[in-house]
């Protein structure tokens, strides 16, 4: 996670704008507060050193402020960390975590911790196009039952369900019990209609309609769901809740895979255990946008629902998040991060896509810079990513 601050304050102001990031931090239960704050209280010292060394006169009191550039210099990387079966497992020993730059020599992390309540942006995307989805009828009761213990306050919520149309029925809204339940039911409403109207037709032997196709399929309405989550704070997440399976979208899978990768947005896939047989070989194409992004794939029937959407937030708060500093000759580009975990060989890994800058130059130039120590930046390797299809 890099970005560039330009700071122009005095003395007065740095301490306060100190104070007030110690006070955001504590609020979002980030416990990332050293890379900034000792910057800032290098320039604090700095700054109180000169005042103390001299008498101020007229002259110097009325000199132009000295600019002082401060620039964050750690990039910061989601990690899911789950058994080889796709379960939670105990927490890991944070020294064990390595990181391979394309390819490159692996080298240790600068700072590793858990997720833990770091606030989330959720998406949950529910395929209502498809009649014979087990997992719907049981949606409403089971996502309003996530908030206050699975989802916290600070968490941000919005739903989405494919049916002939892409309908988004709440928008960046507080994770609490009444606006999941109501967004979620608004979602299914045109489904359960019809659900109710076929049921009655079958009882007096008539056929029901054929079902609308969806406006948008799965991956077209992932690809706008997506851009919607780009707008959002937090750690993004998408919950896709469906069978997998495209019906002729316009947007080419892949194209959904390396939005998700470039916009540090996970994607997770919650599908029936109940396959349908007209979709054979669309697991790949929706196992692989999971897995790329950072996620996985979760499978459910209509007893586990529940459950699964609660360890898919236990997940979520278990991945780890780990801190390195930017290679001061990183090059513009696609990169590849590979996460590994040498002390124990039997985990699935992956990790979240992120997007920094690089280091301008005057970031570059020592006289202005605040020099990273070379021993414990990345070296890249020469393995490239392979150009976007």
């Amino acid at each position: 996670m890099s970005g560039t601050a330009e700071v122009e304050m005095t003395m007065a102001k740095l301490q306060r704008r100190i104070s007030e990031e110690k006070k955001r931090n504590k609020l979002r239960g980030i416990a990332r507060i050293s890379a900034f704050t000792f910057l800032l209280l290098i320039a604090v010292g700095a700054t109180a050193q000169s005042n103390t060394e001299a008498t101020p006169t007229a002259q110097a009191i009325s000199a132009p402020t000295p600019t002082l550039r401060v620039y964050t210099n750690l990039k910061q990387v989601s990690v899911l960390v789950l058994s080889s079966d796709y379960r939670r497992v105990k927490p890991l020993d944070p020294s064990g975590f390595r990181i391979s730059l394309d390819s490159g020599p692996l080298f240790r992390p600068t700072y590793v911790r858990q997720e833990g309540d770091d606030p989330i942006s959720l998406a949950i995307l529910i395929d209502a196009s498809k009649p014979y989805l087990e997992l719907l009828p049981v949606l409403v009761r089971a996502v309003a039952t996530l908030p206050p213990d699975f989802l916290r306050p600070q968490d941000r919520v919005s739903v989405y369900a494919m049916d002939c149309t892409l309908i988004r029925t709440i928008y960046d809204t507080g994770a609490n019990p009444a606006a999941l339940a109501d967004g979620v039911k608004r979602a299914m409403a045109p489904w359960q209609i019809r659900q109710t109207r076929n049921e009655e037709l079958k009882k007096q032997n008539k056929i029901p309609p054929p079902n609308c196709r969806a406006g948008l399929p799965l991956w077209d309405s992932m690809s706008e769901v997506l851009k919607d989550l780009d707008q959002q704070p937090g750690r993004r997440v998408l919950l896709a809740i469906t069978d997998g399976g495209d019906d002729g979208s316009k947007t080419l899978w892949k194209d959904v895979m390396f939005h998700a990768q470039i916009r540090s947005e996970t994607v997770f896939g919650l599908l029936s255990t109940i396959n349908p047989p007209s979709f054979s070989g669309w697991e790949d194409k929706f196992e692989q946008i999971c897995v790329s992004s950072g996620g996985v794939e979760l499978q459910a029937n209509e007893h586990t629902t529940l459950s699964r959407l609660k360890e898919f937030t236990q997940m979520v708060r278990d991945r780890y998040i780990l801190e390195y500093p930017r290679a001061p000759n990183e090059q513009p580009g696609v990169h590849t991060i590979a996460v590994s975990y040498p002390k124990k060989r039997d985990l699935y890994i992956t990790a979240t896509g992120i997007t920094v800058p690089i280091a301008s130059e005057d970031e570059k130039e020592s006289m202005k810079t605040i020099q990273e120590d070379p021993s414990r930046t990345p070296e890249f390797g020469n393995r490239k990513a392979l150009p976007k299809p």
